[in-house]
């Protein structure tokens, strides 16, 4: 007899429905490619692993926060480490903000204890992959976790929180599984940013400069701050603008409110919202809009840290599982669910097998579910996330 199916976390997420200064990195960098579909398509091609020694360029990106304002009286001091181990960058943090909590939710602000893992030397993948819907996409130069520019069904369905204004001055807020962010705002992730209590009151970064490295995602590509340069010497830089369209209102289903037009421009960036670095490297760019860090990921994401995604294999927990008719999902829900169907992803990229339910009754107690439990979605007869921002 073998053991009951856990279902997948990113899964049920996704039927709900982002170096240092100058862009200097290390030689050996991965080309990219024009293809709209792969974004990049050099199999062979990786980024260089610096992994040498006790240190690397790709852990000093991240911040020095033993000296931070820190998130207020009554609350621990924030805390991060980052090292180099067997080619990985392994950072480690206790999920507490350097800056003042105000808080946005009506979740706590509480000390997680958060682990990330990523590659030293990430490849580009054949095709894009979705960025989870829900949860750890990858983690700020501050330590905190990002996540996509999504709510879960409450308080407004899969809605855009940057657009709702349900997010701090630094672009994040807590859930019940912790404290994070929709989107990378440069000056809250400066060393400078970390006296302050209040970053957000600072002076904007200036546009004729390149930024740093600001986060990365969990398939070890980094993310730039907004500003790009144009050439190898960087004597030109722009700022880097988002290639997705707002299509209709993202109070809700944000998602679904936008598009993706490609753009014969190097100021724009492509689907993943990153592009081919002028010294031939791939990076991704915080922008000003949606979808403010990662449309999807150019790299596969196996790293790994407060619930991130894991690989495309059906059989792991993490990864959804993908079908084209509910005939495929047959045995691909956990033990106990009403049934279970092939449902669209709402950002139109394939299907997922879904439980389905006719009360909440039907989904509350099933296995592999989110932090904050599953719900009935009636109207479509699926179980769907419960937790709120």
């Amino acid at each position: 007899m073998t053991a009951p199916r856990l279902f997948p976390v990113l899964a049920l997420a996704a039927l709900a429905m982002g170096l240092p200064a100058c862009n200097e990195t290390p030689e050996g960098g991965i080309p990219g490619t024009d293809d709209d579909d792969a974004v990049a398509d050099d199999d062979d091609a990786v980024a260089d692993d610096d992994d040498a020694g006790s240190g690397c360029w790709q852990a000093d990106t991240m911040l020095d926060v033993s000296g931070a304002a820190g998130a207020g009286d009554g609350y621990p001091a924030p805390e991060l480490s980052a090292e180099c181990v067997d080619g990985e960058l392994v950072v480690a943090g206790n999920g507490i903000p350097t800056y003042e909590f105000v808080a946005i939710t009506p979740n706590p602000l509480v000390a997680v204890a958060q682990t990330y893992r990523i590659s030293l030397a990430p490849e580009i993948a054949a095709r894009p992959t979705d960025i989870p819907l829900l949860g750890v996409a990858g983690f700020a130069v501050n330590g905190l976790p990002w996540f996509g520019p999504n709510e879960a069904e409450r308080p407004d369905p899969f809605g855009d929180p940057i657009h709702n204004g349900i997010v701090d001055g630094c672009s994040g807020h807590t859930a019940p599984q912790g404290y994070h962010q929709h989107a990378l705002v440069q000056k809250c992730l400066t060393q400078e940013a970390v006296s302050s209590s209040t970053p957000w009151t600072m002076s904007d970064p200036d546009d004729a400069t390149a930024s740093p490295v600001i986060g990365w995602a969990l398939d070890g590509f980094p993310i730039y701050g907004p500003v790009g340069c144009l050439d190898t010497d960087c004597n030109e830089v722009a700022v880097m603008n988002s290639s997705w369209n707002q299509t209709g209102d993202p109070t809700t289903y944000a998602w679904d409110n936008h598009e993706f037009v490609e753009r014969n421009d190097p100021t724009y960036l492509d689907r993943c919202n990153g592009r081919e670095q002028p010294d031939g490297t791939y990076g991704y760019h915080a922008t000003a809009t949606f979808p403010y860090i990662l449309g999807c990921y150019v790299g596969t994401a196996e790293g790994t840290g407060g619930g991130g995604p894991g690989d495309d294999d059906d059989d792991a927990p993490g990864g959804p599982t993908e079908c084209e008719d509910s005939a495929e999902c047959e045995g691909e829900c956990p033990e106990g669910s009403l049934g279970c169907t092939c449902t669209e992803r709402p950002n139109g990229q394939g299907g997922i097998c879904v439980p389905t339910c006719t009360m909440d009754s039907d989904c509350e107690d099933l296995v592999g579910g989110p932090p904050g439990g599953l719900t009935c979605d009636e109207g479509r007869g699926i179980c769907v996330p419960a937790q709120g921002p």
